[in-house]
């Protein structure tokens, strides 16, 4: 089955003849990166297996976040992190999407408007939270940006993970059961904070008359009980975008198939692309250089970090245990000969031309 990284190498120098005068400057990088992952062209790492002493030799990855090989490490180390702040308290899912009509003029302001997207959302769960009506204390939430659907197609929302409770003082206010707040408000409210946000950080920027006038989408319902497969949903695009090596079934003819589920009739489907449509809608979801698609809200994030850890340690307390039982462990590279000795590196080599990654 061919790869993303096959269809950059085969194709990726063309695409940049044909429209490289337009590219951003992280879409050039991606398909130049993409390209040459693992391929010996970045160098190898040398390892040993300490039980059968068979030498192994990896080539390097290129460690560009769009990269489908990139980042297993990485992702593990994010799961695990998230799954030992758990509280012993249900959770919801909240998604906050934006209308079809504003999603060419978000992808042309990229940086900015996706950045306003977020922090509407964060704001808008905040503000219910500090409602007495529902929580009457500081909400925490946890969010992760998507811009695609399926297909492919640019379609920016964001998934929060949002605890069933707020912190009040050093006193934790549990949500009703089974209900958080209400989405036809969070939707006006929503939209309200996402205008003015966006008029404020571009001036210039036109609102179609459609956007005003329609109702936002934001969805919110229970997680399911095993909290961790959601994490683990989120997590399994925190460092990469949404199609993997194994949806992709063919590239012949400057033709590339990959097949998608349909979220309307949970069909399974493929769709046929030019390859150069297929690397436009890849590399639209390439997100701006440092941007960050994970963000923090409330007690969850960075600055009140200490306060989150006292609640939780009273709280995992009052469940009886001082710790989650569940904890995500990082994975030893094992011996692909043998299948049960652990690897060790034992050398590097570089291209001259690069420094070490």
């Amino acid at each position: 089955m061919p790869t993303i990284g096959d269809i950059f190498r085969e194709y990726g120098q063309a695409y940049l003849n044909k429209f490289g005068a337009n590219l951003p400057v992280h879409h050039r990088r991606a398909i130049e990166a993409i390209g040459a992952c693992r391929t010996g062209a970045l160098g190898w790492h040398v390892f040993e297996c300490q039980s059968c002493g068979e030498v192994h030799y990896v080539n390097h990855s290129c460690r560009n976040r769009s990269c489908p090989l990139c980042h297993a490490r990485q992702r593990e180390n994010w799961l695990s992190a998230r799954i030992g702040e758990l509280l012993p308290v249900p959770y919801f899912h909240v998604i906050f999407t934006l209308p079809g009509e504003l999603r060419r003029i978000v992808r042309g302001n990229a940086r900015v408007l996706l950045k306003v997207l977020m922090n509407a959302a964060g704001q808008t769960l905040l503000q219910f939270g500090r409602d007495s009506r529902y929580l009457g204390g500081k909400a925490g939430v946890t969010m992760v940006l998507h811009t695609w659907t399926s297909c492919l197609e640019y379609h920016p929302h964001a998934h929060c993970l949002v605890p069933a409770g707020g912190i009040d003082g050093p006193l934790w206010r549990n949500a009703r059961k089974g209900y958080l707040f209400p989405v036809r408000a969070m939707s006006k409210v929503f939209r309200g904070i996402f205008l003015k946000m966006a008029r404020e950080a571009l001036p210039e920027i036109q609102i179609p008359s459609e956007a005003l006038s329609r109702d936002w989408v934001v969805y919110a319902k229970p997680a399911p009980k095993n909290v961790d497969r959601l994490i683990g949903y989120l997590g399994r695009y925190v460092h990469r975008i949404a199609i993997s090596n194994s949806r992709i079934t063919s590239m012949a003819g400057g033709k590339v198939s990959f097949s998608w589920k349909d979220s309307w009739d949970s069909k399974k489907k493929t769709t046929v692309l030019p390859v150069f449509e297929f690397m436009r809608r890849y590399l639209q979801h390439v997100l701006p250089s440092r941007f960050h698609k994970v963000r923090y809200f409330g007690f969850m994030s960075p600055s009140n970090r200490r306060r989150f850890r006292q609640v939780r340690l009273l709280l995992w307390m009052k469940a009886g245990y001082a710790f989650p039982m569940k904890e995500r462990l990082p994975k030893d590279f094992l011996c692909r000969i043998c299948e049960k000795g652990t690897l060790v590196k034992i050398g590097a080599f570089f291209p001259s031309s690069r420094s070490p990654p």
